[in-house]
């Protein structure tokens, strides 16, 4: 449970600006013990009480018009003057689930200079030793062994794009997207909650190998996809290589966002994480991101930096 405390004394009513997926906003103007404030914040915290199927439908306009939207959608809130929420043991939220994270807080620094521009750079997760050697041994095995089946990555359209992206990927065999599958679907609770998002419904998982030989790259795009329902919610990259390394470069860029006029605009400002072996990462598949360009000295395959990735779909 929650409570809201208005930074300001006497205030009768709050302006508050709905931040939702895809860049979208919407303004409303309520009252501070409007029980629909607390619906907003629950629902940004992920709290159980809103579901991920809940539908908000808010009367506009002096109710000539309303605002409907899915719980999912919404991404942040900011308030004018700011709202500071605690549990109801007058402590703020734990940061797991909390307003209190570096993007809401962002956000809510917004609030008291709004559209100026404010720096969001939004939360990433990396899990180290995520496979057993023995797991790890066998993975490389089976990919060295599938050399002759990698193409070269296609883009959204299913066509190659060197000037976009260069590496060479398959299908992952179905030992592979199994094991990696059924350790990903255990671990979504924790990564949902700490990239502070609202729990929802596992649908589909892609998963495939891609090799990052020599020159490979990825120019900077999204996963989140534009074509028909947008399902995928999350990006996940495990990093795999051969012992000791072959290959430098191949970090991966994660963009900052801006906020400007409610939207969010990407930026020149980014995080990097490192392709360490073993580890994988998961992040928001809207996000923009980067892969910068690998050097293998030897030219062999079997050095390249290899990746099991894909993206999880909302059910």
């Amino acid at each position: 449970m929650m409570d809201l405390v208005v930074q300001q004394a006497d205030v009768r009513e709050i302006k508050v600006k709905l931040l939702l997926a895809g860049g979208q906003s919407a303004t409303l103007v309520l009252a501070p013990d409007h029980p629909l404030l607390a619906r907003l914040f629950a629902a940004v915290a992920g709290e159980a009480a809103i579901s991920n199927t809940s539908v908000f439908q808010i009367p506009i306009e002096g109710g000539r018009a309303s605002l409907t939207f899915p719980a999912h959608r919404l991404v942040g809130v900011i308030t004018d003057p700011a709202v500071v929420v605690r549990g109801r043991t007058d402590t703020p939220l734990k940061a797991g689930v909390a307003i209190e994270t570096q993007a809401t807080a962002a956000m809510a620094t917004a609030s008291t200079v709004p559209d100026s521009g404010t720096l969001v750079r939004h939360p990433i997760v990396q899990i180290d030793d995520f496979l057993t050697d023995a797991e790890l041994a066998r993975l490389m095995e089976v990919t060295l062994w599938a050399e002759p089946r990698f193409k070269p990555s296609p883009l959204s359209s299913y066509r190659a794009d060197p000037d976009h992206r260069q590496s060479l990927m398959i299908a992952a065999p179905y030992k592979v997207s199994e094991l990696m599958l059924g350790k990903i679907r255990a671990i979504m609770p924790e990564v949902m909650e700490q990239l502070r998002i609202g729990a929802f419904t596992v649908g589909k998982i892609d998963c495939q190998i891609t090799a990052n030989v020599d020159g490979s790259y990825f120019k900077a795009h999204t996963d989140a996809g534009h074509d028909g329902p947008i399902k995928r919610v999350l990006t996940y990259v495990y990093y795999f290589n051969r012992d000791p390394k072959g290959f430098t470069g191949g970090e991966l860029r994660i963009y900052d966002d801006e906020l400007r006029n409610g939207k969010f605009v990407a930026t020149e400002s980014f995080q990097i994480v490192e392709p360490r072996n073993n580890s994988i990462v998961f992040f928001n598949a809207a996000l923009m991101h980067e892969i910068m360009p690998v050097v293998v000295p030897s030219k062999q395959f079997s050095d390249a930096r290899f990746t099991v990735n894909g993206w999880v779909e909302r059910a």
